[in-house]
């Protein structure tokens, strides 16, 4: 049984490999030009961001994010929740592929940006935050895009080309996968909520000091 596993998998991943490496490279470029957008940031948008930032770091602090975690929790499935969903009904489309290409780059954008940003206004400080902040939920939210981007990718190329075995079939594994995914996301819902919260908190008071 395990043996037939790692055989599918190896097949899986021999068959894809240029598939994960086009969509993680387009992942990285995003990551790229959302880092280097913060220097083109106007002055004053910065201050505001800042003020925004500052204003986040006293509530954390201060515990004040737990009240609402019900409700952020709830917001955060839902987007991760559609995001997957529309990775998923844009696989079933013709021009499908550069829609789930920019929502791939877009997520690297904005991890790019945040970390960008933090680094750039409190170097050091910034970057343990960024890394208590960032990594931790996307640590499964990150493989679960790509994995589901790839997933997409492929079977939308079936589907124009209208080849590579049963399309049926190869619809209802697209499907089984990206569901699997979507349970990734909602851990990395919870973990977003439950776990980076109490490190962010540590880093927050030293940011706020200074």
């Amino acid at each position: 049984m395990t043996s037939h596993i790692k055989q599918n998998l190896g097949g899986y991943l021999r068959a894809n490999i240029a598939a994960y490496f086009f969509v993680t490279l387009i992942f990285i470029i995003g990551v790229v030009v959302g880092a280097l957008a913060v220097k083109t940031l106007p002055e004053e948008q910065k201050t505001e961001l800042l003020g925004y930032l500052r204003i986040f770091f006293q509530g954390l602090i201060k515990g004040a994010e737990t009240m609402q975690e019900q409700g952020l929790l709830y917001s955060i499935m839902l987007n991760n929740a559609k995001t997957i969903g529309l990775i998923w009904l844009l696989s079933f489309t013709v021009i499908g592929i550069p829609f789930v290409l920019f929502i791939i780059f877009t997520r690297g954008f904005v991890i790019g940006f945040t970390v960008g940003f933090l680094v750039n206004e409190y170097v050091v400080q910034g970057l343990l935050f960024a890394l208590v902040s960032v990594l931790p939920h996307n640590f499964f939210a990150v493989p679960a895009v790509i994995v589901t981007g790839v997933s997409a990718v492929s079977f939308s190329l079936a589907f124009v080309r209208r080849r590579g075995g049963n399309l049926f079939y190869q619809a209802i594994g697209h499907t089984m996968l990206c569901v699997a995914m979507l349970v990734v996301m909602l851990i990395a819902s919870f973990t977003e909520i439950y776990i980076s919260p109490v490190f962010m908190k540590l880093v927050a008071s030293v940011l706020v000091k200074d």
